[in-house]
């Protein structure tokens, strides 16, 4: 018997707002500390991701550090929120990352059907493909801890329709197969778990009192209620440069007349975002990525020259009156000093000679609250450091 599943009406998108409190010992905040999840461009939303930046600080950077039709570069993209917050504001954007559920997910913001009726025309040609591919499906090649999450026939079906939009090119409706991919709701494709972080939530759902929540879920019902969704509040722009590549960010191209380098590099490891994001990886590659890692016995060492070799490679690129903006969290955890993030990138600016045309115009500190946490209990980066280095 097929499900009915319940849509939300659409809404009307509002101004954001950008103000913000002070905060001690830097300049005043210019973007809004409460949530704008209720008023964002659903096209944050297709997907969730750890650690991403606020959507409000990415528009508010944004809008403070360049002009309509500048090019923007993020070489850590992550969610793609400066990537997608940059398209909606008329910017060009050239973005990177070596995570692949980065690089997808900011993808299929940036490379979205232009409506929601082209959208689910895709979705009907690319279910129809996967109809063809469903018998190709053998569980046994899946490992048992992807296999735990499931009802077998709801992961054929899925595993079906990843193939299909790995064969047709589709990073939007992968992106949305994994924004369902696992929750305790039952939009959602999994057997009861977390949002973020892939745990089953057998322990507070037990098969034998919620049986109903370990059957078979229909997978096209929900894909078509995840589409709606998302074009609740689209972005129509398509006019500027939109280029997102999978590397790693030493390596990031160099594109010419940069306006403004956006980015929230890794914080010391804070975050193992193979682990964190294991499940939707696994359905990416149908395997898991290595870790890329960064950091040795000496955090800090490393830290330091990763921020030197990809903000070195991309600063001869950057036009007169070009900015670096960086987002640096401030590791509390391990061998890291509380705030050295900070300290160390200020220290890298004034010191190297591969910045010398670059002084700090701005800076800002952000407190990270606890709700913002995808493990309430792992408080290693406290607050986020905010520098805005201009070139003369």
């Amino acid at each position: 018997m097929r499900e009915k599943l319940r849509f939300e009406k659409p809404i009307t998108m509002p101004r954001h707002q950008v103000a913000g409190k002070q905060a001690t010992g830097s300049t005043k905040r210019i973007w809004t500390a409460s949530s704008t999840v209720k008023s964002d461009w659903t096209f944050h939303q297709i997907a969730p991701y750890i650690g991403r930046m606020k959507t409000s600080m990415a528009r508010a950077l944004i809008l403070d550090n360049s002009k309509k039709g500048d090019l923007i570069v993020d070489p850590f993209c992550g969610s793609g929120a400066v990537a997608l917050e940059a398209f909606a504001s008329n910017r060009g954007v050239i973005a990177g990352d070596w995570n692949p559920y980065a690089v997808l997910l900011t993808r299929a913001k940036l490379f979205a059907p232009k409506s929601e009726q082209a959208a689910l025309k895709r979705l009907k040609a690319t279910w129809k493909l996967s109809r063809e591919l469903l018998p190709k499906q053998d569980l046994r090649t899946v490992p048992a801890w992807v296999r735990r999450f499931f009802h077998q026939d709801t992961l054929r079906n899925a595993l079906a329709f990843r193939d299909a939009c790995v064969e047709r090119g589709d990073d939007f409706l992968l992106g949305c197969l994994l924004g369902i991919l696992h929750h305790q709701r039952p939009g959602f494709l999994s057997f009861p778990s977390s949002h973020l972080v892939p745990y089953l939530r057998s322990r507070k759902f037990p098969k034998n009192l919620f049986a109903s929540l370990y059957e078979e879920r229909e997978v096209l019902p929900r894909l078509q209620a995840k589409v709606l969704r998302t074009y609740k509040r689209p972005i129509h722009n398509r006019g500027l440069t939109r280029r997102i590549h999978r590397v790693d960010a030493r390596k990031f191209p160099r594109p010419k007349q940069i306006s403004a380098v956006i980015t929230s590099p890794p914080y010391m490891n804070e975050l193992d975002y193979v682990r964190d994001n294991r499940l939707r990886l696994w359905f990416i590659e149908r395997s898991l990525p290595k870790g890329l890692e960064l950091v040795g016995r000496d955090r800090e060492a490393a830290f330091r020259e990763l921020m030197r070799s990809v903000c070195a490679r991309l600063a001869p690129n950057i036009k007169k009156g070009g900015k670096f903006v960086l987002v640096v969290g401030d590791a509390t955890r391990g061998s890291g000093r509380k705030g050295r993030t900070g300290a160390i990138t200020r220290q890298l600016f004034k010191d190297d000679d591969a910045f010398r045309e670059f002084h700090l115009e701005k800076s800002y500190q952000d407190k990270i609250p606890d709700v913002r946490r995808s493990r309430r209990e792992c408080k290693g980066t406290r607050s986020e450091t905010i520098l805005v280095y201009r070139k003369r």
